[in-house]
């Protein structure tokens, strides 16, 4: 009897020492994987800007306002919802040519391709504002805007080069409020902005 309680004693011992040692290499391995991840994202000595957080951008033309959503714990993709504050008359213009007279939210992702450059891509909608009980939101047209982010430090982003390409509704054939593949956009219009990060004040 002696022997056999020795026995399972020395086998709850080693189990106990194999759970010990697991449990360590386990959390090495997590360590130098959280280790190499960080090492990729600065480059081995280069840094990459994180995305993050929410901004404020303007042009002469119009003024916005955007949040990221990180969706990797490095930040090196995020969501991305922007957001027309104030625009001017020039711009009322482009949306009036199109019957429109004011443009929904935009939606879309970012994605670092660089150390300090981001790439993007959003789709938003020229729209009629409903003005009355029964009046319906109509789509005048589909923008769909893409190009880079340039960080210049942690809160400042001095160049954001882009296109907004428009597509008439009849782009989109099979509604599902992307331009249909092969289609053209009707106006391609280059713009330049900048962007400042929004701060605890």
């Amino acid at each position: 009897m002696k022997n056999i309680f020795d026995e399972l004693t020395k086998s709850m011992a080693q189990s106990v020492t194999r759970r010990r040692v697991l449990k360590k290499f386990g959390a090495g391995l997590g360590g130098m994987a959280l280790l190499a991840g960080a090492l990729c994202v600065t480059g081995f000595g280069q840094k990459y800007y994180r995305l993050g957080g929410a901004w404020v951008g303007v042009n002469p033309t119009y003024t916005w306002s955007v949040l990221f959503a990180p969706s990797d714990p490095l930040g090196q993709t995020a969501a991305a919802r922007p957001i027309l504050k104030y625009f001017n008359d020039q711009f009322a213009g482009l949306l009036a040519s199109f019957g429109a007279d004011n443009l929904s939210d935009a939606t879309g992702e970012i994605k670092m391709v660089g150390p300090d450059t981001a790439r993007w891509t959003l789709i938003s909608y020229a729209q009629v504002t409903p003005h009355q009980p029964g009046d319906l939101l109509q789509n005048k047209a589909i923008i769909v805007s893409h190009g880079t982010w340039k960080f210049t430090s942690e809160d400042t982003a001095a160049v954001l080069n882009y296109t907004l390409d428009i597509y008439l509704p009849s782009a989109d054939a099979d509604g599902d409020g992307f331009p249909d593949p092969g289609t053209a956009p009707v106006l391609t219009v280059p713009t330049l902005d900048n962007a400042k990060r929004v701060p605890i004040l």
